[in-house]
């Protein structure tokens, strides 16, 4: 069984090296603020997707390193945003709970459309 700090690790070494920076877009009632973390950037396949899912082709799969993510920001709904690579997607789904060791956050996956 992984610790939080192993399963970190191996996420550093598999995604690390494919990630890229992106910036979180968090609605605050009058515009938006900026965070910028690191994410693994990954369009959805066919093969992917469920008939009468949410998931569309064209949306994109991130998988965000919690490491980068801003202490005490833990959730993104539809309100917000995320900046990836000069275009701005709308959020379509937040996970914090699937990549997660008991309360430790590893990574964020999200699902995002433009």
């Amino acid at each position: 069984m992984f610790d939080a700090d192993q399963y970190k690790a191996l996420y550093q070494r598999i995604l690390g090296p494919n990630s890229e920076t992106v910036t979180l877009q968090v609605n605050n009632g009058t515009g938006f603020d900026p965070y910028e973390v690191k994410a693994h950037v990954d369009n959805y396949r066919a093969q992917d997707l469920v008939e009468g899912g949410s998931i569309k082709l064209g949306d994109l799969r991130l998988i965000v390193d919690a490491d980068t993510v801003p202490e005490g920001l833990r959730r993104l709904e539809a309100k917000d945003r995320i900046e990836v690579r000069g275009r701005v997607y709308g959020v379509v789904y937040w996970d914090d709970m699937s990549r997660s060791v008991g309360s430790t956050v590893v990574a964020y996956e999200a699902t995002v459309r433009g």
